[in-house]
C-alpha cells in the first residue's frame, strides 16, 4: 500500500528530529576497545583483568636501583583493558602516532603525561621492565607516551616502530577501584628508598602547598613492617633536608594497606596549601 504524501512528509520530520536529538546527547566515555584500528592494523592480543594492581607511568623511565621505573607513577586497583597491535612497515611513524593521538586526547580528556623520542628514556625498559612486552622495543627515537584522564579512567598509548620496520602499538584502559578503607586520591607513587625522586617530587609542589605521605613497608631483615616504614621515614627526613621535609607529613602504615599502596612504596597525597 502506498503512503500518502502527508505519510512521507511526517515521517521524514520524525526522522530528522530523532537525528537531532542523537546530535545533542552528552558524549559517552569512549573506551580504547571502541577506537578503530589503524588502517590494516593487526590485533596481536588483548585482555580484560578486574581488581589488579595497575602502575599508571606520569614520567619518564628513569633506572632506580637495580631496575628501571618511571619518575613518577601512580599504582592503583583497577579493572584493567590491554590490546597490542602491529601495522606494517610501510606506515607513516607520524600518521600513526596522530592518529590514535586524536582518538585519545579529546576535549573530555586532560593529558597527564606525554613525551616523545628519547625524552621517554630507554624504549628497552619500557618494553621489558614496564609493560613486560619484548614486541614493543625499538629504536629510542621512535617511541611516544601518551597518558590521559577523564575522571577514574585513566587511557594510554605506547607506540615504537621496531627493528624491523614494522610499528607496534599498546592501548590500555585502567578503570580505577575506589581504595577499600582509605577514601583518598593517590597523586604520586615511588620506592621509598628512591630519595632523588621523592626530592624532585617535592621540589615541584607550589610555594605552600604540602602533602601527606604514607610509607608502607614488609617484615625483612628482622626488623618488623612498622619498624622497617620507620627506618624508611628516618632515612628519608635525613636526607631531604628541614626545607623539603617541612613540605611533607609522614605517615607509617606499614603493610596494612599492602593491596592498594604495595610495600617499601611511598605514596603522596595532597593535604592542602598552609596559612
Amino acid at each position: 500500500m502506498n503512503k500518502t504524501p502527508q505519510a512521507l512528509v511526517k515521517k521524514s520530520l520524525k526522522m530528522t528530529f530523532a537525528a537531532a536529538l542523537l546530535l545533542s546527547l552528552p558524549k559517552l566515555h569512549a573506551g580504547v576497545a571502541d577506537i578503530a584500528p589503524y588502517q590494516d592494523a593487526q590485533l596481536i592480543k588483548s585482555s580484560t583483568k578486574e581488581d589488579v594492581s595497575v602502575e599508571i607511568p606520569l614520567g619518564a623511565i628513569k633506572r632506580a636501583g637495580r631496575g628501571w621505573e618511571p619518575e613518577e607513577v601512580l599504582r592503583v586497583k583497577a579493572e584493567a583493558y590491554q590490546s597490542l597491535y602491529k601495522i606494517h612497515r610501510n606506515a607513516v611513524l607520524a600518521d600513526v602516532e596522530r592518529y590514535y593521538r586524536d582518538a585519545i586526547a579529546t576535549a573530555n580528556n586532560a593529558v597527564v603525561f606525554e613525551c616523545h623520542s628519547r625524552d621517554c628514556g630507554s624504549s628497552n625498559a619500557w618494553a621489558n621492565d614496564f609493560f613486560k612486552e619484548y614486541l614493543l622495543y625499538g629504536g629510542d627515537q621512535n617511541q611516544t607516551l601518551l597518558v590521559v584522564q577523564e575522571g577514574s579512567v585513566y587511557q594510554l598509548m605506547y607506540l615504537n616502530r621496531r627493528g624491523a620496520g614494522d610499528i607496534m602499538v599498546r592501548l590500555d584502559e585502567v578503570k580505577m577501584a575506589a581504595p577499600r578503607g582509605l577514601g583518598f586520591d593517590l597523586v604520586a607513587q615511588m620506592d621509598a628508598q628512591d630519595v632523588p625522586r621523592i626530592r624532585r617530587f617535592l621540589n615541584d609542589l607550589s610555594p605552600g602547598e604540602t602533602v601527606v605521605a604514607y610509607v608502607s613497608a614488609k617484615q625483612e631483615g628482622g626488623l618488623s613492617a612498622i619498624a622497617r616504614a620507620d627506618q624508611y621515614i628516618s632515612d628519608i627526613a635525613l636526607a631531604l633536608g628541614p626545607r623539603l621535609s617541612d613540605k611533607v607529613r609522614f605517615l607509617n602504615v606499614a603493610n596494612v594497606a599492602r593491596e592498594e599502596l604495595s610495600e617499601g612504596r611511598i605514596s603522596f597525597v595532597y593535604e592542602g596549601l598552609r596559612k
